[in-house]
C-alpha cells in the first residue's frame, strides 16, 4: 500500500522539483487536463481571485473583495485599490511565484475592468488574465442567494 501513495504522491500531485495539477477542463481524450509549474500556480491566483471573501466556510477570510470594485469610478484611485487587493490577496494566499506586473484595463463601458497579471516561477514567465464585470457580480450574487 505505501508503494501506491509513494506513486500518487510522485505521479499525481507531484516531486520536489515540478509542481503538478489538473483543472477542470476536459481535455481531448476525455480525461482531465494536467498542468505544471507555473500553470499550477496560476490556476491557483485565478481560483483566489475569483472567489469572493467570506463564501469559503472553511476559510472565510479566502478570496478577493475584487468584484466590489465593478461599479466604481474610473479612476486611478479605483486601478490602484485594485492592484493593492491582487497583490495582498495572492502573496497572503499563495506566493510561491514572484508578480512582476498587474496591468488593469477598465472596460469600454465603464462596468469592469480586466486584470492582467504577469509572473515567473523558477525562470518561467507566464500571465493570467482575469475579467471582472457585470456579469460576474450577478453570478456572485446568486451563488450567495443560494
Amino acid at each position: 500500500m505505501a508503494n501506491l501513495l509513494n506513486r500518487f504522491f510522485k505521479e499525481v500531485v507531484g516531486s520536489e522539483n515540478t509542481l503538478r495539477d489538473y483543472v477542470a477542463k476536459i481535455s481531448s481524450r476525455g480525461d482531465f487536463k494536467r498542468i505544471h509549474n507555473l500553470n499550477v500556480i496560476l490556476s491557483s491566483w485565478n481560483n483566489i481571485l475569483l472567489t469572493p471573501r467570506r463564501t469559503y466556510l472553511n476559510d472565510p477570510e479566502f478570496g478577493s473583495d475584487l468584484y466590489k470594485y465593478i461599479f466604481d469610478p474610473a479612476d486611478e484611485e479605483t486601478i490602484s485599490s485594485i492592484r493593492d487587493e491582487v497583490i495582498q490577496r495572492l502573496t497572503l494566499y499563495d506566493d510561491r511565484a514572484v508578480i512582476e506586473d498587474v496591468e488593469i484595463t477598465l472596460m469600454s463601458n465603464g462596468k469592469g475592468y480586466n486584470v492582467l497579471i504577469l509572473a515567473e516561477y523558477e525562470g518561467q514567465r507566464g500571465s493570467l488574465s482575469v475579467d471582472f464585470d457585470e456579469f460576474t457580480f450577478a453570478n456572485i450574487l446568486t451563488e450567495a442567494g443560494q
